[in-house]
């Protein structure tokens, strides 16, 4: 498999390309040749200092919960508010079903290298992949440190590689290793290697490989197909779909067709409905003026029954139970992240109480903006997390305002 890929060199905006059929022949691509390039593949590499490798579990029902409850189980592990985060979810392990490999980078960032997309072809820019470098190198079981050119990568053998930065390489390389817990590792170095300036520690074995450029070390994994896609949920590639209408026309008459039938039924059961609801309104109006003649007409008949109703000696004061479900589910309703456990109602109280799930504060302050609209209070306990999502009590009802 032939690869066309991008190496930012240093860090820098604008990244060099390369192309390669085997890990031996890379070639340097110029920027004005990339459209001529017949690629199996296209990848743009990500700096892995810039992006987080981690393990999460596989549970959630859907993939836009396991992308919200993955993003809160590895809170702990970012310096950033989850929801500025972007986070690229992997395939089910294959020894471990029930976990998943995720790469986690910031949105700005993400957005930022899309940017320099623009200048490419639009067919182009929709097969460019996004992969962390760090992705391409899974765990083989043979710890390496890679230095030179710029990076400086470890691989303990058991887990995706880790990047560290250069300039603080000094101090956090021997941490990682003794961390990791490793004795010896292969050491492939490039052009500007750090290592001869670091202090190892004295337990540690470094076993020197053939030199190659990075461009060469990376080569192998991707014509392997290795690394993890970023361009997910909304920064995946917008691809225009294609259909020939000849071969299809009698068909497309067809669906047409009924779609004006579905269309004209639906629009006659509507004004059926609606005249048999206009129709029952007014032998309501009726019934409440031939209940009630000494008053002038309403125009809400059932709420002005209750009214009266509540005014009877011995009657409950607070919303009914139905009225209150309703606009407590309604609520639920409205806001999409918000899921319900179960409830309970208080008959003496008037009150529902209900353990609720929430994605986020800022979903748990939308729900409670929906009640206040509605005249229903709603009274929002602590919130505990559980599997990367918010819980927590609410206590619904008193009375309508």
């Amino acid at each position: 498999m032939s690869v066309l890929f991008a190496v930012s060199p240093k860090h820098e905006a604008m990244p060099e390309w390369y192309f390669a059929r085997d890990p031996l022949t890379v070639e340097r691509v110029a920027t004005a040749e990339i459209g001529s390039i017949k690629a199996d593949r296209v990848v743009w590499l990500v700096p892995g200092t810039e992006t987080l490798i981690a393990k999460i579990e596989s549970s959630a029902r859907t993939m836009a919960d396991l992308r919200v409850a993955s993003l809160y189980e590895l809170e702990d592990e970012v310096s950033q508010q989850v929801n500025t985060l972007h986070i690229a979810i992997g395939e089910k392990r294959v020894d471990q079903p029930q976990y998943r490999d995720v790469a986690v980078i910031s949105r700005p960032l993400m957005t930022g290298i899309l940017a320099h997309l623009d200048d490419y072809p639009a067919e182009f820019i929709s097969r460019v992949e996004f992969v962390p470098e760090t992705s391409l190198f899974k765990a083989n079981g043979m710890p390496f440190i890679y230095d030179g050119d710029g990076r400086l990568l470890l691989c303990d053998g058991e887990n995706y590689a880790d990047a560290v930065d250069p300039v603080i390489a000094a101090d956090l390389l021997p941490a990682l290793i003794h961390q990791s817990e490793i004795s010896e590792a292969e050491v492939f170095s490039g052009a500007e290697p750090v290592l001869p300036g670091i202090q190892l520690p004295a337990n540690f074995k470094s076993l020197a490989a053939e030199p190659m450029r990075f461009v060469e070390f990376v080569a192998s994994p991707l014509i392997a197909g290795e690394g993890l896609n970023l361009r997910q949920a909304e920064f995946a590639p917008k691809r225009n779909m294609k259909i020939g209408v000849s071969g299809w026309t009698s068909s497309l008459i067809l669906a047409a067709a009924a779609c004006l039938i579905w269309l004209g039924v639906s629009f006659v059961s509507v004004m059926q409905l609606n005249a048999e609801t206009d129709r029952l309104y007014d032998r309501m109006i009726a019934a409440y003026a031939s209940a009630f003649p000494e008053e002038s007409p309403v125009t809400d008949p059932r709420r002005a029954v209750a009214a009266k109703l509540g005014d009877l000696p011995g009657a409950q004061s607070g919303v009914s139970f139905i009225d209150l479900a309703s606009v407590f589910y309604a609520g639920v309703r409205e806001v999409e992240a918000v899921e319900l456990d179960g409830f309970s109602y208080d008959k003496s109280s008037g009150r529902l109480t209900a353990t609720l799930r929430f994605s986020s504060y800022q979903d748990r302050d939308q729900l409670k903006q929906f009640f206040d609209t509605q005249g229903i209070p709603i009274t929002l306990g602590g919130a505990r997390q559980e599997g990367g999502m918010l819980v927590g009590e609410a206590i619904i009802g008193e009375a309508i305002s």
